[in-house]
């Protein structure tokens, strides 16, 4: 992602240089002010990282009766990854120059379908816990672990609010913007069961049919752009520039209850989970658009 960060920031200020060689003390045919609407693709390097957590607190009973109780919790090994994706990329906003000046203020709304799904499988989180026998005044430790057959990210769309300030030359102006992100996304988590090493018996289910979770959450973050646009007629323009857009960390949590039986006993209890995760987009974007 850095390379690509590098990269599109240096070939956008050589263009920037190359603008500035060609016109830049002639009158600028961008408009002294408008409306404008593009359409074009981006090229996206997506990073999610995300935290999973799970615990799990029962009592076990024998013949109606509880005879212990007993918690257990612990986090995952942290997952990060990184994806690539095209996405379709639409942008509306309007620009006006400062007075007598090739100055300019302006700002765009941007919109990408970015369509990316982060599959981390087979997740294993191991448990730290206790239990109480009834009427026992002390703790024993045990350990155990839960399961998780897949816990996935999905980024489904990305909409930023881009506040900009440029400079115009004679076919061009050079701009950068920062503002705020959003991102679309939704979190499931599929098969989940907790077990525990109790009594010197390994792996013991505790939480029986596997469970499942889902979650969509908007996840809110800030952008910062450098971008060129490039009058091709006195209305018509590409517009080419690199985002890096970035959330902070989100946490959701979910729980559901359980019951199990093993060996004349009864385990009832809730199973708890918490995901926290962050994205971070890189982009290069170009875009024709028509000025009103």
């Amino acid at each position: 992602m850095k390379k690509l960060g590098i990269c599109s920031v240096v070939g956008l200020l050589g263009l920037s240089m190359s603008v500035l060689a060609d016109g830049s003390e002639t009158v600028s045919n961008v408009p002294d002010s408008a409306y404008f609407a593009g359409l074009g693709g981006s090229y996206n390097s997506l990073n999610v990282a995300q935290n999973v957590y799970a615990s799990g607190i029962s009592d076990v009973s024998q013949n109606g009766a509880v005879v212990a109780s007993g918690e257990a919790g612990g986090p995952a090994t942290p997952y990060n990854v990184t994806l690539s994706t095209f996405a379709p990329e639409l942008q509306f906003g309007y620009f006006k120059h400062f007075t007598n000046s090739n100055w300019l203020w302006g700002a765009k709304f941007l919109y990408n379908y970015l369509g990316a799904t982060a599959n981390n499988q087979n997740v294993f989180v191991p448990q730290v816990g206790t239990f109480t026998n009834t009427g026992a005044y002390t703790d024993t430790p045990f350990t155990g672990n839960v399961t998780i057959a897949s816990a996935q990210t999905s980024v489904n769309s990305e909409l930023g609010l881009m506040p900009f300030i440029g400079h115009s030359f004679k076919n061009s102006y050079v701009y950068f913007g920062i503002g705020p992100v959003v991102f679309d996304t939704e979190t499931n988590i599929y098969d989940t069961t907790g077990y525990a090493d109790v009594g010197g018996t390994h792996g013991t289910d505790i939480t029986g049919l596997p469970g499942s979770f889902s979650n969509a959450q908007w996840m809110w973050g800030g952008a910062a752009e450098l971008g060129i646009a490039y009058y091709i007629s006195p209305t018509w323009f590409v517009d080419a520039n690199y985002t890096y857009a970035a959330t902070g960390w989100n946490d959701h949590d979910y729980s559901a209850p359980f019951a199990s039986e093993t060996d004349g006993y009864t385990d009832t209890g809730t199973l708890y989970e918490s995901t926290s995760q962050r994205i971070i987009d890189q982009s290069v974007a170009v875009t024709i658009n028509k000025s009103f």
